[in-house]
């Protein structure tokens, strides 16, 4: 019976993925509201509270299909060769979330909507971000016809 615990426990220690850490971490505002995020096909935009944009997508599908419509062609008519590609390929499947210039946004959101019409977007913005660029995100999703989105806070206990 004990040979079969720890076969188990061995079994389960070498099988579990641990999450990558996120690039950046992310202070969220208190809230009072206590709905639940979506568990899968969430498309999270984050705001840092350097006002940098990061973006993640929980599907493997839709993962892979923006790398292959947005950053591969970006590689090749850099000159990397098809390994490197391939290797970089490897890497973003396993990104968690990836940085974003301001300017190119709407391109990955428009993308990865393209892809799995089913995404729920969520917008997880630091305290310390400002206005204007939680505002900018907002705008995107309503340009790109995303009228109903998630935003991530953290509980604030009671009494305070």
């Amino acid at each position: 019976m004990v040979d079969v615990a720890f076969l188990l426990l061995t079994f389960f220690m070498l099988t579990t993925k641990f999450r990558p850490p996120e690039p950046v971490q992310i202070d969220v505002p208190m809230s009072h509201a206590e709905q639940k995020l979506p568990e899968t096909k969430i498309l999270t935009v984050s705001v840092s509270e350097a006002n940098r944009y990061y973006m993640g997508v929980s599907s493997q599908k839709t993962r892979e299909a923006l790398f292959k419509r947005i950053i591969e062609p970006r590689l090749i008519a850099s000159g990397m060769s098809g390994q490197a590609v391939a290797d970089s390929l490897g890497s973003f499947r396993l990104m968690e979330s990836f940085e974003v210039r301001k300017d190119e946004l709407r391109q990955y959101i428009e993308e990865a909507r393209y892809t799995d019409r089913e995404m729920r977007p969520v917008v997880k913005a630091d305290v310390a971000a400002d206005y204007e660029s939680v505002d900018h995100v907002l705008k995107l999703f309503k340009s790109v016809n995303i009228l109903t989105f998630n935003l991530v806070t953290s509980l604030e206990k009671e009494g305070r």
